[in-house]
């Protein structure tokens, strides 16, 4: 069976850049609309409120496949699609009764001012996350920086965010 988890993200464009900002893990909807409600009523997240998306990772699987083999940075950042890819058929993991899902992200320091931290995909447990990492560290767009991979432990439902921007 394949399974889902819902992701609360933040993404606004100005003048100047791009930044994204990650919300938090849900499996609840009903807790992610009350997390997206809340978010709205903090600064940046209200004045830019469109750029509120709910949006669904397919477990266990690496979205991001070809790791860093273009321009990094918010100039031709390759965020993934705005769709859902997932799998059909697949199931919100609300019925697994977790409490902790596990993010494999990776780091790339621009300058001293700027990095870009890319999600990589979310698993089930930690040791299919390091799997993962030890899966990308062998392809190209991540051989050079093996040392930048993050893996971290999220609570379900957990808003994370307690202040705006």
């Amino acid at each position: 069976m394949n399974y889902f988890v819902y992701a609360l993200e933040h993404t606004y464009t100005d003048e100047t850049h791009t930044d994204s900002k990650f919300l938090g893990y849900f499996d609840d909807i009903e807790m992610l609309e009350k997390a997206k409600e809340r978010a709205l009523t903090l600064p940046g997240f209200g004045t830019y409120p469109d750029g509120l998306t709910i949006r669904k990772y397919e477990l266990n699987k690496i979205h991001w496949q070809n790791g860093f083999n273009s321009v990094v940075g918010e100039i031709g950042r390759d965020y993934l699609n705005k769709e859902d890819v997932i799998s059909e058929g697949s199931k919100s993991i609300k019925e697994l009764n977790l409490q902790y899902v596990f993010q494999v992200s990776h780091t790339y320091t621009i300058n001293t001012f700027l990095d870009d931290e890319r999600i990589i995909g979310v698993f089930l447990d930690e040791l299919q996350a390091n799997d993962a990492v030890d899966n990308c560290k062998k392809k190209i767009g991540f051989k050079n920086y093996p040392d930048d991979f993050i893996v971290g432990r999220f609570t379900l439902n957990n808003f994370l965010w307690i202040s705006g921007f």
